[in-house]
């Protein structure tokens, strides 16, 4: 099963203790309600929040956004710079972004390859917007640099 984009479903919200998550500290946007997710995989992605900084003039967004990843029993943090990102209307969009940083716990580290790889993979089919991207036909493409 490949990754798709969905609203967290209730029960979801309650297994995975979102409620939970969404009390750590953060500095930004609100925690996101929805998800990309391979089930049969064990694996979702969920923006926790966009940093802001909110004495900037210019209204604060610093790039910089943290998300929750859930990699098969481990719930990880990941930390990512975008860089740049270009097309629409009408032409193929892409993005470039770099992994500022990814908690991996000491027990699963010899799987941080595979674990960079899934997590390209999630936010290739977040496409930028989750489940408010347009699904118009055109090709997205996303990388991401470790």
């Amino acid at each position: 099963m490949a990754f798709v984009n969905e609203y967290i479903p209730a029960d979801d919200l309650k297994k995975y203790d979102f409620a939970g998550l969404d009390r750590r500290p953060s500095f930004g946007t609100t925690p996101s309600d929805q998800w990309s997710i391979n089930g049969d995989a064990d694996i979702w992605l969920r923006k926790f929040y966009t940093e802001m900084d909110h004495t900037d003039l210019q209204g604060g967004f610093t790039g910089v956004s943290v998300w929750d990843f859930w990699w098969k029993g481990n719930l990880l943090q990941a930390k990512i710079k975008d860089l740049a990102g270009g097309g629409g209307y009408g032409a193929p969009r892409w993005a470039k972004k770099k992994l500022l940083s990814l908690d991996v716990p000491p027990e699963i580290e010899c799987h941080r390859l595979q674990i960079i790889r899934d997590l390209e993979s999630a936010l290739t089919a977040y496409r930028g917007a989750g489940i408010l991207a347009e699904d118009d036909g055109l090709e997205y493409s996303f990388s991401l640099e470790a």
